[in-house]
Order: structure tokens, then sequence, then C-alpha cells
């Protein structure tokens, strides 16, 4: 039976079978059915939950996450969300859509650019407004970035480039960058 169900003639009757219209109600009227259970979708939530953590479950994230679309798709997205943001903190400053950094000006290159949280990232913890949009410094910068947007861009962040926000983060210079000095 294995042996046979390997060969792709028979792979292609299947298929073929499968895309049939009479296939597809009977497969929508079986689910209907299902769902009409009750706890239904506690237990659908449960099964999709425990085949995650699986090995297989595992397995198959993994081989998705690593097709090259996947990735493409990914990083355009985290692209996109990242320059709206730098948009959005910079508009204040230069009245444009070019993004810049807000203590020098620099606008070379969108790389140099980061969001730097005008309070400190550890004191922005505690600040209630933003602990209730689920706020925490733990967030990396994807995600980061994806919460700001959700959230409606809330205030507390500007646009620096990296050398005046990690001049700023250094305690040697009282957390000042040398152009505000």
């Amino acid at each position: 039976e294995k042996a046979r169900r390997a060969t792709p003639e028979y792979n292609a009757r299947e298929k073929a079978r499968r895309a049939t219209p009479e296939y597809k109600a009977r497969v929508r009227a079986k689910e209907k059915e299902r769902q009409s259970v009750p706890g239904y979708e506690e237990s659908e939530r449960k099964r999709k939950r425990e085949w995650s953590q699986s090995h297989a479950g595992k397995a198959y994230r993994k081989e998705y996450n690593a097709k090259p679309e996947v990735i493409a798709k990914r990083n355009s997205k985290r692209d996109s969300e990242r320059l709206e943001v730098l948009q959005y903190y910079s508009k204040r400053l230069s009245k444009s859509n070019i993004p810049c950094c807000r203590c020098c000006g620099d606008n070379f290159h969108i790389d140099f650019l980061a969001v730097d949280h005008i309070a400190g990232i550890k004191k922005m913890d505690s600040e209630p407004e933003l602990v209730k949009l689920g706020y925490s410094s733990s967030m990396g910068a994807t995600n980061l970035m994806h919460w700001i947007i959700v959230n409606n861009f809330p205030k507390g962040f500007q646009v620096l480039c990296h050398n005046c926000n990690f001049a700023k983060g250094y305690t040697t210079n009282k957390n000042k960058c040398p152009h505000q000095k």
C-alpha cells in the first residue's frame, strides 16, 4: 500500500480528486460539523499548540522560515516599518519625509539612524502610559518598530544617529551628546 501511494501517478490522481468541487464541498461540510461541537475552538487551539511545540512542528517552522521568499517578505516588512517610524519622528524636526538625526541633523544614510528612548530605555519601563500600551524595554528593534506603529507613534521616542545615540548613553559624558555641550 505505501509503495502504491508513493508513485507520481497516485499523487497526481489524488491531487486532481482533491481539486474537484464535490470534494471541497464535502471537506467544508465536515469542518462546519466539527465547529458546531461545543468546546471545538479550545480543543483545536490545544491541538495546534501541541503540534507547534512538537518536533515536527518546530522542524516545519524552521524549514518555512528558511525559505528565500519568506525571508525577503520579512525583511521588506521590517524595512518599511522602520522607514515609517523614522519618517514620523523626523518630520517633527525637519518638516520633511527625509529621516534625520535630531541632534546633529545627519541624514546621509538611513542605516546610520536609530530610534532613541528620550527618557532612557530602562526609565520608560516605569512610564504608566507606555506600560498600559504594552511597552517593554526587552523588545528588540523590529518588535519596537511594529509596536510603535500599532500604538500610533506614542511620545517618548526620537531619531538619533548611532553616534549621538551612543554618546547620549555614555555615562562619562553625563548622558549628553557632544553636540549638546
